[in-house]
């Protein structure tokens, strides 16, 4: 994962600066995907953003916002094909996770293992 330093968006285009950049670079849009800090970190003092696949007690997990909630939440991964999937609020457990991937670059961690 990649973190500019500043991050601006207008027109359906998306511009990078870095501190190593002196007029910044433009990024098209489908290059890359904009995660939202969760603004906690796992276990292991690494960051958590919305889309983010963790480990919680051996289990995956999907790290999602809920608007209604106006919170993010964490659903399990054998949990996404229900019907009505359970949840939780993120802030409850998120001490125990373990980044492990996030679902653009190991969306093979969304599939259901049988």
């Amino acid at each position: 994962m990649y973190q500019p330093d500043e991050v601006m968006v207008g027109n359906g285009d998306i511009w990078i600066i870095d501190e190593d950049s002196v007029a910044g670079e433009w990024i098209v849009n489908n290059d890359i995907h904009l995660m939202q800090s969760t603004g906690l970190l796992d276990k292991n003092g690494k960051e958590i953003f919305e889309g983010d696949i963790v480990d919680y007690k051996g289990r995956k997990a999907v790290i999602k916002w809920h608007g209604s909630y106006a919170s993010f939440i964490y659903i399990f991964v054998d949990e996404l094909q229900k019907r009505v999937a359970g949840w939780s609020p993120l802030y409850l457990a998120y001490f125990h996770f373990e980044v492990i991937g996030n679902k653009f670059e190991t969306p093979e961690f969304l599939e259901v293992e049988e």
